[in-house]
């Protein structure tokens, strides 16, 4: 009995949101589109600095208001929701509390009114502080106290990429390619590799030129001079191999990189160009359901 007591002890009192896993939280970029009170559409500023959200509202009254802001708390207080084309959205409702908040300027006192915030088929209700935005870019900035419970931030967001996908390379060169999160390195298949000046040991050859034919699963063939990088050994579960590596461009959906690609012959596989973790790792996220 004694055990129960403690449990129901210590779930009074963590907040709720330590029971908030981050596997069960969706990644939100550093900025994204909200719906306030399910009609308002606002593109906020995800700002982790900050603990608390605030909205941009001009025209703020208070209802029988007192000179103290601490004694409005429970009043109706009105005030205009502004977006960023300058349209006006009229709210009321009642003050919370008041806040008050540290900026470079000094510290503001704001009240705080409850909003809904739907963002991602969520709707959730926070406590949000009241401040003119106007000069800034951002007329929602959501805290950490909508972001505890709700998302995780990547100021990188990734695409979802499936087991194949299409690829350009050197801006117009259609290329289709496996991916392979169980390859550390990105390859492309390359033949008719000359390297100028050309030495035996493949490692002094680097910061030379080498030219190389990419060939697509098409037939379709380019010609390529590059530098090279360096040279890479690359192992299987039957030998290593050694291979130049050359800074190449490619593209896939939006994304531009230029990536140090390891040349090989893959002339007798069937996918021309492997994409591995070195090109993953800050672009995409693999789905091989896709």
């Amino acid at each position: 009995m004694h055990f129960l007591r403690i449990l129901v002890i210590i779930f009074i009192f963590i907040p709720f949101t330590a029971f908030v896993s981050s596997k069960d939280k969706a990644i939100i970029s550093d900025s994204a589109l909200f719906n306030v009170n399910q009609s308002i559409p606002l593109i906020a500023r995800i700002d982790t600095g900050a603990s608390r959200s605030s909205i941009n509202a001009i025209n703020i009254k208070v209802k029988n208001a007192h000179k103290s802001m601490q004694d409005n708390v429970g009043k109706i207080v009105t005030f205009n929701i502004v977006d960023a084309k300058g349209v006006k959205f009229p709210i009321s409702t009642k003050i919370l509390t008041v806040k008050t908040t540290k900026t470079p300027q000094g510290r503001e006192h704001r009240y705080l009114v409850a909003l809904s915030l739907t963002w991602n088929g969520k709707e959730s209700k926070i406590k949000v502080n009241l401040r003119d935005r106007s000069n800034l870019k951002y007329k929602l900035l959501i805290g950490r106290d909508w972001l505890n419970k709700n998302a995780l931030v990547d100021v990188n967001p990734k695409g979802v990429i499936g087991p194949v996908a299409d690829f350009r390379v050197d801006d117009d060169f259609p290329i289709t390619a496996r991916v392979d999160t169980g390859a550390a390195s990105t390859s492309i298949n390359a033949t008719n590799i000359k390297v100028n000046n050309s030495s035996v040991k493949m490692t002094q050859n680097i910061g030379k030129l080498i030219s190389f034919d990419i060939i697509n699963d098409q037939g379709d063939v380019k010609r390529l001079s590059a530098t090279i990088i360096k040279v890479t050994e690359v192992t299987n579960a039957i030998s290593s191999e050694y291979r130049y590596k050359v800074a190449l461009k490619i593209k896939w959906q939006n994304k531009v990189q230029m990536l140090n690609i390891n040349l090989k012959d893959r002339t007798k596989l069937t996918y021309k160009m492997l994409i591995g973790r070195d090109w993953l790792r800050n672009n995409a996220i693999v789905d091989t359901s896709l």
